[in-house]
């Protein structure tokens, strides 16, 4: 039997610098709400400082959906939260699935 030397692995993103200014511009969010999200602990980053953050691009993609969940359903920021948690755990899980049919 020929074996499959497929590798499997989890690409690492780079860590991008961006202010709160730019994050702000870019998805229409204000300054106050972005400090509120950081602050219910959505990001990686630990900071609120204005300046500069430190953000990856996933959570750039989390806080364009953090934004939306909040901006067009109405849903509260511990909510949000828990939204962004179970999607991340659904993404998860399919991921592992994906890896387990490829072995069966």
């Amino acid at each position: 039997m020929k074996q499959d030397n497929t590798i499997i692995g989890v690409l690492i993103e780079e860590t991008t610098s961006i202010s709160f200014k730019e994050v702000c511009q870019k998805y229409h969010i204000p300054k106050e709400l972005l400090i509120e999200m950081v602050e219910y602990g959505l990001f990686s980053t630990s900071t609120t400082k204005t300046e500069q953050l430190k953000l990856t691009q996933k959570d750039l993609r989390k806080i364009e959906s953090a934004f939306r969940l909040h901006r067009d359903l109405g849903i509260n920021l511990p909510g949000v939260a828990l939204a962004l948690d179970l999607l991340e755990k659904i993404d998860q899980l399919n991921d592992e699935l994906n890896i387990l049919r490829k072995h069966f």
